[in-house]
């Protein structure tokens, strides 16, 4: 069962009375018989909600006392190994219950298969069980797409939404499943037909909304992105994911001030959650407060543990801060710490945005940048063009004109196949160093090659002016008159 739909049980008039009575009967002193489920529902409300394992623990070895052969208390004592990182302990309590083919007993075993690195035993387990469910297959479906949906599987997921949207096309779990699954796996056009069906059924559906910001934002666009999750927060103003969206929305489209207020009232809300801290960082450096993103980057280093998603990002993040400040020998330690960290230990592809590279280069060190792209070259001999477009292009961004010059004159004396951008960058180097003659015969080419970058490169010295129009702008603005 998906996470949300469990915290939405708790909320629930129905638990709230049975943990009533529980509290109750505790806070008298008395014993108390409750069913085997229903302890178990107040033991994941402990540990999920209140996150107090010894409250938990105390229910649930109730529930075993009163129901030594009841599966609920069962696989919560199970899991509580498996999230412990025990897994022989969890499976030997999973093949200890007696009924072998309860659900949850095959949900727990696929799960640990998962962890296990074995994720298509566990899908040929799930799919074999799922054609024996003689009541709510359809359920049994649903549920298990979301045991790899939690490990981001997103291909094995989408064997189980594909299965369930075959037995029920019209439903709307299919619909909330295929979307899920298409969001993770990028497929954000056809996620976004899905959540549209979801909100012809349910206009006030919080996630769906959130889940159409989540698809816009994705697409890069930004105002319907912005209208959907306006959307959520006027179902509930208050409500996480959706602040979290607003927020990033706003980053993307530089409004990092308002950005930073946001993160402001969502690190007072949950003040534990890293991510709030992570990009909050990242909003105060682009509005150019170095020592205030410190700050909040060394709070949200102090939150992390083994299992959280952003430990790599929180440490390229700690090294461009550090960069901002002077601390070179920092910024690259923590670099280190991240390339550490990475999950694919045996993935050998460069990175794009060279951030040792960009180090040095923000710490006027032109040598030590050079040195990093050379070595990287010889690193990716299959990449090195790549490698060198892209470090000049770094380079760009930092002013060092004459290197540019240089390196991209090059680059097309050298290669076969030019990025047009080549011409478009080659050009606004030259043009900073009032080599006007050059940079006219480059913006030429730019244009003839529609050359992506070359109007967000020109964008401040020619305000408003097309792309194709930008050879006579300059021209004019160096000779006085049309060419």
């Amino acid at each position: 069962m998906r996470l949300d739909d469990d915290l939405k049980y708790f909320d629930d008039p129905e638990f709230r009375e049975i943990l009533e009575l529980y509290e109750r009967a505790c806070a008298a002193g008395q014993g108390v018989y409750m069913d085997a489920e229903d302890l178990t529902d107040i033991a994941e409300y402990y540990a999920m909600v209140l996150q107090d394992e010894d409250k938990a623990n105390e229910v649930i070895d109730l529930a075993l006392r009163l129901h030594p052969d009841a599966v609920d208390p069962q696989i919560f004592k199970a899991r509580q190994y498996m999230l412990k990182d025990e897994p022989a302990q969890a499976l030997s309590i999973c093949n200890a219950i007696k009924d072998q083919d309860h659900r949850e007993v095959l949900f727990l075993k696929a799960e640990l298969m998962v962890r296990d690195g074995h994720a298509g035993e566990a899908m040929d387990l799930l799919l074999l069980s799922a054609e024996d469910q003689v009541d709510d297959a359809d359920f049994f479906i649903y549920d298990s797409a979301y045991i790899f949906i939690d490990y981001c599987k997103y291909d094995d997921a989408l064997v189980f939404a594909n299965k369930l949207e075959q037995i029920a096309p019209e439903w709307y779990k299919t619909w909330q499943l295929k979307a899920d699954v298409c969001l993770g796996m990028g497929n954000n056009e056809v996620a976004l037909q899905y959540v549209s069906r979801m909100l012809d059924v349910d206009p006030f559906s919080i996630e769906a909304w959130n889940w159409s910001a989540e698809g816009y934002s994705n697409i890069g666009d930004y105002n319907k992105a912005m209208e959907a999750v306006d959307y959520a927060l006027a179902v509930d103003p208050e409500n996480e994911r959706a602040l979290q969206l607003k927020a990033w929305i706003l980053l993307q489209e530089g409004n990092c001030a308002e950005a930073h207020e946001l993160y402001q009232q969502l690190e007072t809300a949950n003040p534990t959650c890293e991510t709030h801290w992570l990009y909050d960082s990242y909003a105060l450096l682009d509005l150019n407060e170095p020592e205030q993103a410190l700050t909040a980057i060394k709070q949200a280093q102090e939150l992390i543990d083994n299992e959280s998603e952003d430990r790599v990002a929180i440490f390229e993040q700690m090294a461009q801060v550090a960069s901002r400040l002077g601390c070179v020998d920092e910024a690259l330690e923590n670099l280190g710490k991240a390339e550490s960290l990475k999950a694919d230990d045996k993935n050998n592809d460069w990175d794009e945005r060279l951030l040792p590279v960009r180090v040095f280069a923000e710490n006027s060190d032109l040598d030590k940048a050079l040195q990093t792209i050379h070595a990287l070259m010889e690193r990716h001999p299959e990449a090195a063009m790549d490698i060198y477009f892209k470090g000049a292009s770094l380079l760009l961004d930092y002013s060092y004109f004459d290197t540019v010059e240089a390196m991209l004159s090059k680059l097309i004396q050298i290669s076969d196949d030019v990025n047009a951008d080549v011409y478009a960058m080659l050009a606004f180097a030259q043009m900073s160093l009032a080599n006007h003659t050059e940079a006219l015969k480059n913006i030429r080419k730019a244009i003839d090659a529609h050359a992506p970058g070359l109007a967000d490169l020109f964008a401040d010295r020619f305000p408003g002016v097309k792309p194709d129009e930008l050879y006579d702008y300059y021209y004019y603005q160096v000779y006085g008159q049309w060419p």
